[in-house]
């Protein structure tokens, strides 16, 4: 059974969802879920945290790979689940530009990129610049996505690219790996 705060980030994700980031103030979560604005303070601490916990919520379903799995196929992986997390709630992913990225959800996903970069042998003074770069890549063809930037009636290009596009980074995740070599 969900927490209290559990139902209020999955109903502010509804809204996001149904009807936009904009539509997603205390007031209006609150209405959703049956209490004052004030109740809700209780467990969002203002509307940044309310924001932060709407992102971790949209990503929560994001599942580690496989560590048995090569590190290669854990990124690809990971990458792909994002992408796919990032396309069920459309106007909620671009928040992973404009917030700060420190809830638990996105720790772990972090954490997962670091390891798999520390297995690939990247030195660890790198593993920051690197997961940047991957992260950043990997939203930012997801707003991409979503926003409208690739004209309709491509998808199987643009998933094509997407492939090649995460190819090449594991290429850049191996040259940086073998700079330390």
């Amino acid at each position: 059974m969900p927490t209290r705060k559990q139902e209020i980030l999955g109903a502010a994700l509804a809204l996001a969802d149904e009807a936009g980031l904009d539509a997603v103030t205390m007031r209006a979560v609150a209405a959703r879920v049956g209490i004052t604005p004030m109740a809700l303070y209780r467990h969002v601490a203002d509307k940044g945290a309310l924001l932060d916990g709407v992102l971790d919520a949209a990503v929560e379903g994001v599942r580690p790979p496989d560590p048995a799995l090569p590190w290669e196929e854990r990124l690809r992986r990971l990458a792909d689940d994002v992408r796919a997390a990032g396309r069920r709630h459309p106007t909620v992913i671009g928040l992973a530009f404009s917030r700060p990225g420190q809830t638990p959800a996105l720790r772990r996903l972090v954490g997962v990129i670091q390891g798999a970069l520390a297995e690939a042998g990247v030195p660890e003074d790198q593993h920051a610049r690197l997961e940047r770069m991957i992260s950043t890549f990997v939203v930012g063809f997801i707003v991409s996505e979503v926003s409208g930037r690739f004209p309709e009636g491509v998808e199987p290009f643009f998933t094509r690219e997407y492939h090649a596009d995460v190819a090449d980074i594991l290429g850049l995740v191996r040259a940086a790996a073998a700079t330390s070599a």
